[in-house]
């Protein structure tokens, strides 16, 4: 590679960190700023968000799983979202229902323990300095989970490449939004705790086999699990791991014991707010294989992943078509299926208010991978590496032209938004600023 040909490269890498720091802190000041406003409205809103947040201060300050007063006292749901909480048929054990798993809580429990070290007496949990501890604690996560992520592309490709594929990837993906400003949602930590099952995976399937690392992936392994249960899909990769390397009853013990953790968190939690050890917590929520919704979960303007974010299907190209020369690749290609097919069966397949197709959180690093390959192919090819990177920045700026518009609500959260409707929105707001 001549002299040419990899001065992108080097200019790049801090170019794309400056951007990405830039998305963290203007997603971070706009979700926080009204709390320091004149309405002083909490930085936490939403209905998944708050009953992925509610296990923290119901756990830690009322010790226990009755959510009631979060609901009525916490500030983070509209009094209609309150009565459809209210609404809701009572638990077995005579409680107020929480779908989603502890998994989120349990990875953000250190910040808000540090919150709660220094809170006042009487605190309930949703005080600003207990929201902008777990948002600063997500907000490092989601910075590791980038950084494993190069470091897992930079077994293939060369470090300036790896990094550019991330970061270029993370600005024109989904992630753009769910690691800046909807960090009180579970899909950070999915990501994050992904690479960090994949790093771990592969260090194993390189051959380092130490103690430490099968307890690490048993314990990451089970944390993405009562993350996002659908998540489990991402741990074929080392199931594939464990079947050729695992040899010894001391790793299965280490692995185990790992794994166990978090699962009883999620054993104690089932059972203290369903009275039962095991339960679907989704209730009438199911897949339906029958009617799959494959194209729309793509390319429908209704949030489709490639709709959305088009860079991502032409990174994912090269992925697909390289993923079977390897394990491991193999490995991925099976979940970015069984991702695509899971998604595709849920019955409200564009999963209600959203950035994009956030359903596909982890699967960006599948596009990830890809678009290491197109940067290595057109390094030496002048005009394919000019095209590669018009078309990279043109990806950039619309989607940071898409946050824009759906951070200030200048398009739907939840309908369907085609691009004539963004452009029009976006040359309205141009209009009433001046």
């Amino acid at each position: 590679m001549d002299a040419h040909s990899s001065a992108p490269l080097r200019i790049a890498p801090p170019v794309l960190v400056a951007l990405c720091v830039v998305a963290a802190i203007v997603g971070s000041l706009w979700t926080a700023w009204d709390m320091f406003g004149a309405h002083r409205r909490s930085m936490l809103q939403g209905w998944d968000d708050s009953f992925y947040y509610f296990w923290l201060p119901s756990v830690v300050i009322d010790h226990d799983v009755d959510f009631s007063n979060q609901v009525t006292h916490g500030g983070t749901l509209p009094p209609s979202a309150q009565d459809d909480a209210f609404a809701q048929p009572l638990t077995p054990a005579g409680l107020m229902p929480n779908k989603y798993p502890p998994g989120w809580a349990l990875g953000s429990l250190p910040f808000f323990l540090l919150a709660h070290a220094v809170a006042p007496a009487g605190a309930t949990g949703f005080e600003s300095g207990y929201l902008l501890a777990v948002w600063l604690g997500q907000l490092l996560y989601a910075a590791a989970g980038l950084w494993l992520a190069v470091k897992i592309v930079g077994r293939y490709f060369p470090e300036p490449i790896a990094s550019v594929a991330v970061l270029a990837i993370w600005l024109a993906s989904p992630l753009l939004y769910y690691q800046t400003s909807r960090l009180f949602m579970s899909h950070s930590q999915v990501f994050v705790l992904t690479m960090a099952v994949f790093w771990l995976a592969l260090r194993i399937h390189d051959g380092d086999t130490r103690a430490r690392f099968w307890l690490l992936l048993g314990l990451g392994g089970a944390a993405l699990v009562i993350t996002r249960n659908l998540a489990a899909v991402y741990l074929i990769l080392p199931a594939v791991v464990l079947v050729r390397r695992l040899r010894s009853l001391p790793a299965l013990g280490w692995l185990m014991l790992g794994a166990a953790g978090p699962l009883v968190v999620q054993l104690i939690a089932w059972k203290l707010l369903f009275g039962s050890w095991f339960i679907y917590s989704y209730g009438g929520e199911r897949f339906d294989f029958m009617h799959l919704h494959l194209a729309e979960v793509l390319f429908s303007p209704r949030h489709g992943w490639f709709y959305w974010h088009p860079l991502l299907l032409i990174a994912l190209v090269p992925f697909i078509a390289r993923s079977v020369r390897s394990i491991e690749g193999r490995a991925w290609l099976a979940s970015l299926g069984a991702i695509v097919l899971l998604n595709a069966a849920w019955p409200m397949w564009w999963l209600g208010s959203s950035f994009g197709q956030r359903g596909f959180e982890a699967a960006t690093f599948f596009a990830m991978l890809g678009f290491a390959w197109w940067l290595r192919a057109s390094a030496t090819r002048a005009f394919w590496r000019r095209l590669l990177i018009g078309v990279t920045a043109a990806a950039i700026v619309w989607n940071a032209l898409l946050f824009a518009l759906f951070l200030s609500q200048r398009i739907s959260r939840e309908e369907p938004v085609t691009y004539v409707a963004a452009v029009r929105a976006l040359a309205g707001w141009i209009g009433d600023s001046r």
